[in-house]
């Protein structure tokens, strides 16, 4: 037994992974731990899942979250042209095939046909208006981000065991379709190989257990295409009729002590790296689920609410959003400010881009603006048309005033990806982010310090006061 193998079996076992996988103990920083109150399943590099003991019923036998190992993304990036560039978003008569593209790749996923295995033909997931997919692309694997583990799992942002869902926005009373109760939401992302490569080539392991991003990789490459399932804990008798009849169905795992939680899919977020967006270098599509759509398969219900490739910075009339009016109704009455594009599940106090814009890190920017930052004409430091090189900064309320205010930290652009930002950010030991370990790559024999990082390094990074207000130049004008 060598030094590796004989420090993995000093590491303290737990039950509640899946056959096969090491399970391990742990805190809920990740630190191994023989009274964690946590489980970690490792099968490679980074945790498929860190989860509450307790989030996972002791009769539990499946389906557990196994996606394929990111360090396997380097070499799995296909070639050949992408289905999309096959049409022309700019133009308006080939917006809604470039959206049926985006949606024809994303289901032509292992990921996707997994879910419904029942369904065996190509017409179940593809619109033929939006193109064919070469065979290499539908074999690639697909990449859920890392690290998207620390904290409760009733936590927005943290994984649960069953599918890898992380809790969402809760939907308001009266928000959609005249609902009748709120309802919570949860959502799973996956990258393809090529975006899928940007997150293992982020990530460098100088001491075991420890993952120190590399800032400078915080970019995506043309190309790169990420879809996002969204599911809704919606019952039939919280809308007037049903909105969700007929949609793909799952139980998830995100309450300790609790029962499993029936999810129905409602929404599908695309984001694509294209050049033809322009300034911020991407397009961004919503679908949303329609009950009264022709056919069986849940996926073809799926219908587009639309594209956007920017934050319309000057305002109406809004030309950098295209709306589908066929999606359903209840998707076209929830669109973001000023009729920008929006999705069913997420804020209409926002819009799809201009949430994304504040993706940094450290994570120190709202995604909503509060107080006089919400009022014109402050309010238009959200609608930005931002490169995805240039950090959204940090914009504080004082009195009527809204002041660019000093982070105390080097801000770091995450190309529009807020899973990117989230979690690198978790990665600095920053009040935004804290102190957290890779148990996958622990070594018992040789733990890692206290500290997360180099003193100098944590100095650099740390918050000195996020209550001051210094004015500096605006990210615009760096």
């Amino acid at each position: 037994m060598d030094r590796t193998e004989t420090s993995a079996a000093l590491l303290p076992p737990a039950t509640g992974c899946a056959p096969g996988a090491r399970c391990l103990s742990v805190t809920s920083s990740g630190r191994p731990s023989a009274t964690g109150n946590y489980v970690a399943q490792c099968r490679g590099k980074f945790a498929d899942f860190i989860v509450p003991k307790d989030t996972i019923p002791s009769s539990y036998d499946g389906p557990w979250f196994q996606p394929p190992l990111l360090e396997q993304a380097a070499t799995g990036v296909p070639s050949g042209s992408r289905p999309w560039q096959a049409f022309d978003p700019r133009k308006p008569e080939q917006k809604l095939k470039y959206a049926l593209a985006l949606r024809n790749y994303a289901f032509s996923s292992k990921i996707v046909k997994s879910l419904t295995p029942q369904l065996t033909a190509d017409s179940n997931y593809r619109d033929p208006a939006g193109g064919s997919i070469a065979a290499a692309q539908r074999n690639q694997a697909w990449y859920p981000a890392p690290r998207m583990f620390y904290g409760p799992t009733n936590s927005p942002g943290t994984r649960e065991a069953a599918y890898g869902m992380t809790l969402e926005r809760t939907v308001r009373v009266g928000e959609l379709g005249g609902n009748t109760a709120a309802f919570q939401n949860y959502a799973v992302a996956y990258y393809d190989a090529r975006g899928g490569r940007v997150f293992q080539q982020l990530w460098k392991t100088g001491t075991p257990g420890v993952d120190e991003p590399k800032l400078s990789g915080m970019k995506f490459s043309e190309g790169s295409f990420v879809f996002k399932l969204l599911y809704s804990a919606a019952k039939p008798s919280d809308f007037p009729q049903d909105l969700l009849a007929g949609s793909l169905k799952l139980d998830v795992l995100p309450n300790p002590g609790g029962p499993k939680v029936s999810v129905r899919l409602m929404q599908i977020d695309i984001a694509v790296k294209d050049q033809r967006a322009g300034a911020t270098g991407w397009y961004f599509a919503t679908y949303a689920y329609d009950a009264s759509a022709s056919g069986g398969s849940p996926w073809r219900k799926m219908k587009p609410v639309g594209l956007m490739w920017g934050n319309d910075p000057n305002g109406l009339p809004i030309e950098q959003s295209w709306i589908n009016t066929a999606a359903p109704a209840y998707a076209l009455a929830h669109l973001g400010v000023d009729g920008r594009l929006n999705g069913p599940v997420d804020n209409p106090a926002s819009a799809c881009m201009s949430c994304h814009s504040t993706a940094q890190a450290p994570s120190v920017a709202p995604m909503l603006p509060t107080g006089a930052c919400n009022q014109p004409p402050f309010r238009e430091k959200w609608l930005r048309n931002l490169k995805g090189t240039v950090a959204f900064g940090r914009f504080q309320p004082s009195g009527q005033t809204c002041n660019t205010a000093s982070p105390g930290v080097t801000l770091t652009a995450a190309d529009y990806s807020l899973q990117l930002s989230a979690t690198v950010a978790r990665a600095l030991p920053t009040a935004t982010g804290g102190q957290t370990f890779n148990p996958c790559t622990w070594d018992e024999n040789h733990p890692p310090p206290t500290a997360l990082v180099a003193a100098a390094r944590a100095s650099e990074l740390s918050v000195r006061d996020v209550k001051q207000f210094e004015v500096t130049r605006d990210p615009e004008q760096e």
